[in-house]
């Protein structure tokens, strides 16, 4: 066997621990609530000392910010499955509800993810600059579509675009935050919250839209 070759089997090795490790946290998280997370269970669960996960993550603070990365990274993958539709639509409101919604629903279904994300349910802990990074990402993707929908006349061009990112991102996390806090076991389908997208993007388009705009709930997805 080559150097190379035991090489490449000892970081697949490597990853493929990783990845359970960060499966087993999401698993305590989901069940107990992110701060119920320790690497003392996390190793209990998976069978090994407390001090082997040493081997693959330094701290659980470091546990944490992979965590909020992938969890970024997961969201940026579903809501890039909209941009074709940004490109196609013809209808504003229609296309701020299906992403609002994908984005909602992705969040809703990865409650330990969204608990990191748009929560600080950690004392002491706040993510890294580089854990934070896929975040930023998916903010400018998300103000480069602003961008898109100003300049063909969706959204009003006298507002600065710093304004209707954060006024979105409110909205939006607003009602991932009530969801999660108050009806958290609740089927999507079912969810009070998850039902006022349509409600919560027709009054961001009363304040931001440039003229009224039907809005519908969009493609299942």
């Amino acid at each position: 066997m080559s150097a190379d070759v035991s090489v490449d089997r000892r970081r697949l090795r490597h990853q493929q621990t990783v990845d359970e490790v960060v499966a087993t946290a999401l698993e305590v998280m989901t069940e107990s609530g992110a701060g119920a997370m320790t690497l003392g269970e996390v190793a209990r669960r998976m069978g090994i000392r407390p001090p082997s996960l040493y081997v693959y993550f330094r701290s659980k603070d470091a546990l944490h910010d992979e965590i909020f990365a992938r969890g970024w990274i997961e969201a940026a993958e579903a809501m890039h499955t909209y941009e074709d539709d940004l490109v196609r639509t013809t209808d504003a409101g229609a296309f701020l509800v299906e992403a609002a919604t994908g984005f909602v629903r992705w969040a809703l279904e990865h409650p330990a993810y969204a608990q990191l994300m748009f929560w600080r349910p950690i004392p002491g802990w706040e993510p890294s600059t580089s854990a934070y990074e896929p975040a930023v990402r998916l903010l400018d993707w998300l103000g480069a579509s602003f961008t898109t929908l100003q300049q063909r006349g969706y959204l009003d061009r006298k507002v600065e675009l710093d304004e209707l990112v954060d006024v979105w991102n409110v909205l939006i996390t607003g009602l991932i935050s009530q969801q999660l806090a108050n009806e958290p076991k609740a089927k999507i389908t079912s969810s009070r919250y998850f039902a006022l997208i349509g409600p919560v993007v027709q009054t961001y388009l009363a304040r931001y839209g440039t003229a009224p705009t039907p809005v519908s709930r969009g493609k299942k997805r």
